[in-house]
Parts: structure tokens; C-alpha cells; sequence
């Protein structure tokens, strides 16, 4: 590569915000950029010799994996921001002990925009790891865009929260939350139906796109659930949020930290680890409450995937046995997602009593519910795929 042509790494603990400058910097656009990216992972997918000789399916031992992902040199990231379930931490502990993580400006990418980039891969090898949405991970095997992996703590994982063929597993899961800043509002909503029926003009954001965004497409779902009851169907959800704009409540900013810091989003849904995670970053400037709406709240698992085409093969894998492991598992509980492997950690006496203490009360989620049924998130996207510009956006 020319002296114009840099690699960002993960190894110099930069986050998204510098990437862009530097890129910017250059003349180049965060599009340009990624296109350029992917073209410079070539389109090389044949198999190597280490591959050859080791069960890629694994588990696979350490020595192995660490030994060969050094060869590889690095880790593309594909749809990890730092800012999310400790990312930060997570990324920086795997640069420091292993190789290398090149986070670029996709790092932003929706869970759908992820499965694009390992789509595109298929023509020049490009991204080694993906973190989508639970729908998203079915989608990706579906599409064929996946290889299977199972890490050395797969039998911690619930059946129900991983592909019985190693395809994608869980590695975290949220629910769905109210981020309140409590400076701008003073009745502060502790209901789906609060929010409907309660002054917050302009207040109410999601965060991105529905037909996109699994945060986003949770949040209609938990309105769902707390207009019916029930998880079978996401349209009450859908005119929930059609009332919601009629109302004047609703706002098109999205609920990121920039919107909810300077006051554009006073009432975030998403995920409640998102807001907590806000709320210490904030410290006060402004002030935020979490709470999990008492009339619904749909818990939604994140899942790890490796591209099939993935350039570092090994590093990703190596990745996979990170994030599984304790250290990695306690890294999100830090960063208040609820770790796949929790039960696990209790049970093994290993969560610090002061990280334990920062953690929200119990009693919150109670009333979760979770959706694994893929016919059911199936049925559900394509709801919201057909409905939500015409009922919500209008148009």
C-alpha cells in the first residue's frame, strides 16, 4: 500500500471518531473508504494448509489458534463499535494479547448492512467476524454467508440460543429499556402507555430504522407486547408508533449518545446495557434513568458469526474462544449486557462482588420475555418490512 493507503487498528485503541478524522484527513469518504477496504482483502478463498490439517468446526486449542492467527496478522471487524457492550475493552484486551483488530467505518453497519459486507466478501475476502441480531443470525446460514465454529464453552450456551450446528451462538443479550434524561423530563414514564398518553412532545426516539436495525426492531416489538399481550404479532407494535407520531411524541433522531447528550432524544427505547452504559459515560451532563417498561420488554440475544470467506480464518476463531471465555463473558457484563454464559459464571463463583453491585436490580426483569421462534421473527420482519413506511413514516 502507498503511504495514502493506512490500516486503523484496534491495537492503537482508536475508536470510530478518530478513524473518520484521519480518513477524512486524507480526502476520504467513510463509503470510499470501506470500498476500498474490501477490495484491498482480495479475493483469494482457497483453503490453506493449516486449514487442511485442523478441524475447522473446532473447538480448535489455543496453541493452534494463536499461532497461526499470528501468521494472519490481524482481526477484521465487521459491526463492532466500541461504544456497545464494552466493545471498547473487549477489542483492546484481544489487540493486546493476540493480533491486531482493523476497526473501520463499518463498525456502524446495522445488522443487515453486516451480512452485505460478508456478501460482498464472496468476491474479495473481506471481514472475519460479525455481532448481529438473533433474526440475523438464521439469515446468514440461510444465505450461506457463515462457517460453522464451536468454541470450547459451547455446552455452557442454552440450546435455544445457539445453532445446533455451530453456525452462530450467543454471546450476549439486552432488553429493551426507557433512557430518560431526567433534566428534560419530569414525569418520567415508566410504561409503554405512559409514553402514548403522557406530555413528551418531540421526546421518544428508537434507535435507527426498524426494517434495519435489531434495536430498533425490538423496540416496536416490546410495543407490541405491551398493547396485546402477546408475542405473536409486531403490527399493534407498528400502530403504536404510528399513534405515537400522530401524537406528536415521536422524533426521527435516532437514540445514540451525541442525540440523547445534546437533548434531541429525551426518551430513548433500546437496550437497556446502551443506556447504562450512557449513563455512566454522561456522568451527569445529563442525568439518565434506565428503566425497563412494566407493560413490555422483549430481551434480544446478539450472536457472533464468522464469514465464510473470512481473510483470517484462525484469528477468528480465536476471536469466538475470547469473547466465550470468562474474561471476555465478565468484559460484557461490565458493560451491562447480560453475558450468554452467565449462569455458568455465577455458578462458578467468578462475577466480582463490586462488579455484581453496579449491576440492575433483578427484579426488573422479571416480566422480560425473549423470542427464539424464527418463524415467529420471520413473520415479524416481514410485518415491518410491509408496514412501517406506509403506516409510521407515511409516503
Amino acid at each position: 500500500m502507498s503511504s495514502n493507503e493506512s490500516i486503523f487498528d484496534f491495537s492503537a485503541q482508536r475508536n470510530r471518531r478518530s478513524f473518520l478524522k484521519q480518513a477524512g484527513a486524507l480526502g476520504i469518504s467513510a463509503g470510499a473508504l470501506s470500498a476500498f477496504l474490501a477490495a484491498c482483502g482480495g479475493s483469494s478463498t482457497a483453503t490453506t494448509s493449516a486449514e487442511a490439517s485442523v478441524n475447522m468446526a473446532g473447538p480448535i486449542d489455543m496453541q493452534t489458534l494463536i499461532k497461526n492467527a499470528k501468521k494472519e496478522g490481524k482481526l477484521q471487524a465487521i459491526g463492532i463499535p466500541p461504544e456497545w457492550a464494552n466493545y471498547k475493552e473487549i477489542l483492546a484486551n484481544y489487540a493486546a494479547d493476540y493480533v491486531p483488530v482493523q476497526y473501520q467505518a463499518e463498525a456502524e453497519y446495522s445488522s443487515a448492512q453486516e451480512l452485505e459486507v460478508f456478501k460482498n466478501s464472496k468476491h474479495h475476502a473481506h471481514g472475519d467476524i460479525g455481532d448481529v441480531g438473533f433474526a440475523f443470525g438464521s439469515q446468514a446460514m440461510q444465505q450461506g454467508l457463515v462457517t460453522p465454529y464451536k468454541h470450547s464453552k459451547w455446552a455452557d450456551i442454552d440450546a435455544n440460543l445457539k445453532d445446533p450446528n455451530g453456525n452462530w451462538c450467543t454471546e450476549y443479550w439486552g432488553t429493551q429499556a426507557f433512557v430518560i434524561n431526567t433534566d428534560l423530563v419530569k414525569n418520567v414514564p415508566t410504561s409503554f402507555k405512559d409514553l402514548l398518553t403522557g406530555n413528551y412532545p418531540n421526546m421518544v426516539g428508537i434507535d435507527g430504522d426498524p426494517r434495519q436495525a435489531n434495536d430498533a426492531f425490538i423496540a416496536v416489538y416490546s410495543a407490541a407486547l405491551a398493547q396485546s399481550g402477546s408475542i405473536n404479532d409486531i403490527q399493534p407494535g407498528i400502530e403504536y408508533f404510528a399513534q405515537l407520531k400522530k401524537k406528536g411524541n415521536f422524533t426521527a433522531a435516532r437514540s445514540n449518545i451525541a442525540n440523547i447528550g445534546k437533548g434531541e432524544v429525551a426518551i430513548a427505547i433500546m437496550w437497556d446495557y446502551l443506556g447504562l452504559g450512557f449513563r455512566d459515560q454522561l456522568n451527569g451532563k445529563p442525568n439518565l434513568k434506565v428503566v425497563i417498561p412494566s407493560d413490555g420488554s422483549i430481551a434480544g440475544p446478539y450472536v457472533s458469526i464468522i464469514n465464510k470467506t473470512a481473510p483470517d480464518p484462525f484469528a477468528a476463531r480465536l476471536w469466538m474462544e475470547y469473547i466465550y471465555s470468562d474474561e471476555g463473558q465478565l468484559a460484557y457484563l461490565k458493560g451491562y449486557a447480560h453475558p450468554a454464559r452467565y449462569q455458568a459464571l455465577t455458578k462458578g463463583n467468578k462475577i466480582p462482588a463490586a462488579l455484581a453491585a453496579k449491576l440492575p436490580n433483578a427484579e426488573q426483569y422479571n416480566s422480560v420475555k425473549f423470542v427464539t421462534d424464527p418463524a415467529l421473527l420471520t413473520k415479524a420482519t416481514a410485518t415491518i418490512n410491509n408496514n412501517w413506511q406506509s403506516q409510521v413514516l407515511g409516503g
